[in-house]
């Protein structure tokens, strides 16, 4: 009786991969995702190759996260008007030649500084139209019932990522150089391209009339501004984003000048965060359709919070790599992500999760004065400031207010 009991808490983990063209998505999703994880570490350390300067990989950064938030609400926009699969073919191909292309600069001797800060800035802008498809897309391939299981089982894709993905980076940089993880990350994000071929049918949402693009986007944005919920769980992810989310991007630079240690301890601190997140992903997967989800996304806020406070005033790297685990797993994003896709109707899925998105984008643009405030006063300075900022208006927003905690969904 245990034994199949136990079956069948593994089968629920699972239940939405039932689904043929979410399972498909799914598995593009896990290269695309290893790709990513590669990316930031990879891109990074290069820029502290060419410059020992934290505030110039923050600023390559910025410069990622700069357009992403310029662009991120129109790509919103474009997943409610356009074929979600065509945008997400169409953004990752060239994502695949720009990384072949930096690839191929490296392995010639011929990269430089501003070829980085080129290459981060085209990735913001294509990376900032295929999000919120890759976000809105989820619902069109699955059941009501499973499509919680579905938004976290698509988490636990984006953390395994964000564990393999800085931990194969930083052990190829130690042992063969940056073209090769170049040219491996350009492999992932081929895979994950190519995959999406098998996704056969994914439903656009219907619309009695079709308006101008800045009017649908000015009704998203209305949306957002006049629904308590939405209001509330993006207003949060903001704060997220902005002041604690950074430390995420700014890990490489925290190992190798604060903790005195290489690529691989770099990716292996940022794969501790990524472990955290994918237990707290499969914990929550397990849970099945759970009516509490406003509690387990206010659990997720403070658990973050607080965890980040204390690593400011980390300076060994194994006590640093067991709070990142617990950063890791308060991520708000996959419950952040299920309360809005269950409380918001599905002609305005794709905006309103490109809005969610720019608190992604503010992580981007808040990592360089993060970066400055590392370098002027200390990252204990910086970490710390970040992680009081985004408790305060989490409080506010989450408990002083009543709407996240009558909530039901």
């Amino acid at each position: 009786m245990a034994r199949v009991l136990t079956i069948g808490r593994r089968l629920q983990t699972f239940r939405a991969l039932r689904h043929r063209d979410y399972r498909w998505f799914w598995i593009g999703a896990n290269a695309q995702a290893l790709g990513r994880g590669m990316q930031f570490l990879i891109l990074g350390w290069l820029v502290l190759e060419l410059t020992e300067s934290a505030s110039r990989m923050g600023f390559m950064i910025f410069l990622y996260g700069m357009p992403t938030l310029g662009f991120v609400l129109f790509g919103g926009t474009f997943a409610d008007r356009f074929d979600r699969r065509g945008l997400l073919m169409l953004t990752q191909g060239l994502v695949t030649l720009l990384m072949l292309g930096i690839a191929v600069l490296e392995t010639g001797g011929l990269v430089t500084l501003w070829h980085v800060y080129t290459a981060a800035f085209v990735l913001g802008t294509l990376q900032a139209i295929n999000t919120p498809a890759r976000l809105a897309i989820v619902r069109d391939l699955v059941d009501r019932d499973d499509l919680m299981n579905a938004v976290v089982l698509n988490s636990a894709v984006m953390n395994s990522g964000r564990i393999l993905g800085p931990a194969v980076a930083g052990a190829v940089i130690e042992l063969s150089g940056l073209a090769p993880a170049l040219y491996l990350a350009t492999g992932c994000f081929f895979v994950g391209t190519t995959t999406l071929l098998m996704v056969r049918r994914v439903p656009t949402a219907p619309r009695h009339q079709r308006s101008g693009i800045f009017a649908e986007l000015w009704g998203g944005l209305r949306y957002c501004w006049t629904n308590p919920v939405t209001f509330t769980v993006i207003g949060i992810g903001f704060a997220f984003g902005f002041f604690a989310m950074p430390y995420a991007q700014l890990l490489p630079a925290f190992a190798k000048l604060a903790l005195d240690t290489g690529a691989g301890g770099a990716g292996l601190l940022m794969t501790g965060a990524g472990i955290g997140s994918l237990s707290g992903t499969f914990i929550m997967a397990s849970m099945g359709n759970s009516p509490h989800k406003n509690w387990l996304l206010l659990g997720c806020i403070f658990l973050f919070g607080i965890a980040l406070f204390c690593l400011a005033w980390s300076h060994w790297f194994w006590v640093s790599w067991a709070i990142l685990f617990l950063v890791g797993m308060g991520s708000i994003v996959p419950m952040g992500t299920t309360v809005l896709q269950l409380s918001v109707p599905a002609e305005f899925q794709g905006r309103v999760m490109s809005v969610w998105y720019v608190s992604a984008a503010l992580m981007f643009i808040g990592s360089y004065p993060m970066t400055l405030v590392a370098e002027h006063i200390s990252w204990t300075a910086a970490f710390a400031g970040g992680a009081a900022i985004y408790l305060t208006v989490a409080f506010v927003l989450g408990l002083w207010r009543p709407t996240l905690r009558r909530l039901r969904v």
